[in-house]
């Protein structure tokens, strides 16, 4: 029998949380958003710090038992891995805090500035252990794999990414994630010259968003290819 505890948000946090005090919660957002600032000031190294200190205190809070244990953005997320945890008969399932995954995904990004991939897709995947059908964690996984230039596994994490920004991305954040995907699925096209699938791909982010200066410029890439293949340039 599934025993499941879904946590919806608490009032302003906008994230799941458990059962232990809010103070506690508030003080790992704080040590998260200090890591971040380190990053984004380029202290890179000096962030990593902080990303494991509140992974590690989610690990040590919830270990010792069987249940599993997923971190979500929303509501509707955090339901959808409850469903599938019912689904094949995993045993306890439990949605906690999204700081917990959120700690993976941004030391798996200082990693990736310090071009230390193989331990950022290790962090990353311990993210999406977590948060499986989180769109932004899903297209950093399959950055990676363009930097290795694994085409395959880039488009396979790609399309991942974009049937989970369609279905669980917050809404404020849905077009854009949803947008990354089908860039990262447009620059595998590209590389795998399936140049129309590629342009079908820019066109869909020019829909969601007119100034995509990124999708522009991609297609104007690509028409200069074709002209090249057609012998007019």
């Amino acid at each position: 029998m599934l025993l499941a505890a879904l946590i919806f948000p608490a009032s302003g946090s906008g994230q799941h949380v458990d059962s232990a005090s809010a103070q506690e919660e508030r003080n790992l957002s704080q040590r998260l958003a200090e890591g971040e600032r380190l990053l984004h000031s380029r202290k890179v190294e000096e962030s990593l710090d902080y990303f494991d200190k509140v992974a590690l205190a989610y690990e040590e809070k919830f270990s010792g038992n069987s249940t599993k244990y997923y971190s979500a953005r929303t509501p509707n997320e955090g339901m959808m891995y409850m469903v599938e945890a019912a689904s094949t008969k995993a045993g306890a399932a439990k949605v906690v805090s999204s700081n917990w995954a959120q700690a993976f995904f941004l030391k798996a990004y200082a990693l990736v500035e310090m071009r230390r991939l193989d331990e950022a897709k290790a962090a990353l995947e311990r993210a999406l252990a977590l948060s499986p059908r989180n769109s932004n964690y899903l297209s950093e996984l399959a950055a990676i794999y363009l930097h290795k230039k694994d085409w395959a596994s880039a488009l396979q994490a790609y399309q991942l990414a974009e049937a989970a920004a369609k279905d669980f991305s917050p809404p404020n954040l849905k077009d854009s994630e949803l947008a990354r995907a089908w860039r990262g699925k447009g620059y595998v096209y590209v590389e795998q010259n399936r140049l129309d699938d590629a342009e079908k791909m820019y066109q869909q982010c020019l829909e969601l968003n007119k100034n995509d200066i990124k999708a522009i410029n991609e297609l104007r890439y690509i028409q200069k290819m074709k002209s090249k293949a057609a012998g007019t340039q």
